[in-house]
């Protein structure tokens, strides 16, 4: 099913219930679905490149221009507003742009940037044009195109199909109970596979979908979590962490409506899930896995019946997922590799990238194990494991060990070259505000409870970790 049938389906249901709510607006799914129809029509003119790119922050005007673009039979293709001219122009190349549609302010940054070469229309501008809505014919198999941040120094592009939409969306919705009753909060950015994947849910269910523009002031997060009445809230890792510095009877009175959080495979530390245990008096805590290659591969509902606290789940139905070793035989331990109809078939233009697509399995590049009931565990990435003189060790396992130390607000560990042992851990670690905490502090936590080879040989202090959008550690910038 095209994404654009969720909406029409709605429209049908419900056309005068409020669909989005963004920060200055709210708007009506018939209302949507006429200025989606208009948007398309406007930009009708576009017709001699598949591929248009769309660069706007959160919004009831990213919603339409995302539709629209598709309802016109194009690719939509997604730039962070915050990306870099080089990076911009790299993508814009190798992604066969016919045209940028941005807000107004990016409109104008932009017009000065000179190694675009492609027009740049506003998406006030095209809203504004009254050409007479007519149907869109033209269909294209393909939804969008994102180019993967990642945590390694070469972004990728994964064009998703409306096929893996439909059957990623039906996937969210069966296992997590979504319904049209939810209010749906997303404070995530748009341009991910993550927040556009609340999206699509909120469509095809027929739930309100309220936008914020970004998670950085939690204090009016709060304030909308109450006057709406959310009933789920999409968050990472880094942002639930933060939440609980606040007061705990505040938080349990904030999220005493929420039914679900869910947020993403991150490492999510073991105390951060506990907690928020308890801060659900009516509700529960989920994380997935997966990637933008193959979006919600496996779901996890943290609950006080299992205590699991560090899996990201089981894999989702219809979702293969094994672990394959060197020698490709499966093993307790070694890479993640998923199957199904959630994984892209190809990387746009990408043949070498494609040499990770090996007969409907995608290689992961990520390091795990199922327990004895499969539930999957995340070791790390393939590229990230330190090797300490033929001992192997995750990244993730000293992370979440530094993280219990208070005044530390990040870690980040990777290997280092040695003469001896090949590499020793150092890591890069965040304090709190005000904290006076030492490195011997931290050294002596970790001597106490890390094996010996697995304690850091070099620890430094830093102001920010390197990371992508959704809180994984790009690696390659620390080494």
């Amino acid at each position: 099913m095209n994404i654009i049938n969720f909406l029409k389906k709605n429209v049908e249901k419900y056309p005068t219930k409020i669909a989005i709510i963004d920060e200055d607006a709210s708007i009506t799914f018939q209302k949507l679905y006429e200025e989606v129809q208009k948007f398309s029509t406007s930009i009708s003119f576009l017709n001699e490149k598949d591929v248009i790119s769309l660069i706007s922050d959160n919004s009831i005007s990213f919603v339409i221009s995302y539709l629209g673009i598709i309802n016109a039979g194009k690719l939509v293709h997604l730039i962070p507003p915050e990306i870099f001219e080089s990076n911009l122009s790299t993508q814009l190349e190798a992604s066969n742009s016919g045209a940028i549609i941005c807000s107004k302010l990016n409109k104008k940054s932009f017009l000065e940037n000179q190694s675009i070469k492609i027009p740049i229309y506003g998406i006030e501008e095209v809203l504004s044009n009254q050409e007479k809505i007519s149907d869109i014919k033209k269909n294209n198999d393909l939804a969008y195109l994102i180019y993967t941040s990642g945590t390694t120094s070469d972004p990728k592009g994964v064009a998703v199909s409306h096929k893996m939409i439909d059957f990623t969306t039906k996937n969210i919705v069966k296992v997590l109970g979504y319904s049209d009753s939810d209010i749906d909060l997303l404070p995530l950015p748009l341009h991910h596979s993550f927040g556009l994947g609340c999206v699509h849910t909120s469509l095809y269910t027929g739930s309100t979908l309220v936008l914020l523009k970004n998670a950085s002031n939690l204090e009016f997060m709060f304030e909308t979590l109450k006057k709406f009445k959310v009933t789920t809230f999409a968050a990472i890792p880094a942002t639930l962490t933060k939440i609980l510095k606040f007061d705990r009877n505040l938080l349990e009175s904030y999220f005493s409506n929420i039914r679900l959080i869910i947020t993403n495979s991150t490492s999510i530390p073991k105390n951060t899930v506990q907690n928020f245990k308890h801060i659900l008096v009516n509700g529960n805590l989920a994380t997935y896995y997966g990637l933008t290659e193959a979006s919600r591969s496996s779901f996890m509902i943290f609950d006080e019946k299992n205590d699991r606290d560090e899996s990201v789940g089981k894999a989702a139905p219809k979702v293969e997922i094994k672990i394959v070793n060197d020698e490709k035989n499966e093993s307790n331990l070694g890479e993640i590799w998923i199957k199904g109809d959630n994984v892209i078939k190809n990387y746009w233009r990408n043949y070498e990238a494609d040499k990770n697509l090996i007969d409907g399995w995608l290689r992961t590049g990520d390091i795990g194990y199922f327990d004895e009931e499969k539930y999957l565990f995340l070791k790390g990435r393939n590229d990230d494991i330190i090797n300490i003189g033929g001992e192997k060790v995750s990244p993730l396992e000293i992370e979440e060990s530094v993280k219990e130390i208070l005044g530390v607000d990040d870690v980040a560990a990777f290997g280092i070259m040695h003469e001896i042992f090949g590499q020793t851990i150092k890591i890069n670690v965040v304090k709190a505000k005000d904290s006076d905490l030492s490195k011997s502090q931290i050294l002596s936590h970790c001597i106490k409870n890390l094996e010996k080879y697995k304690i850091p040989s070099k620890i430094d202090f830093v102001e920010r970790i390197p990371k992508t959008d959704y809180g994984k550690v790009k690696r390659f910038m620390l080494k």
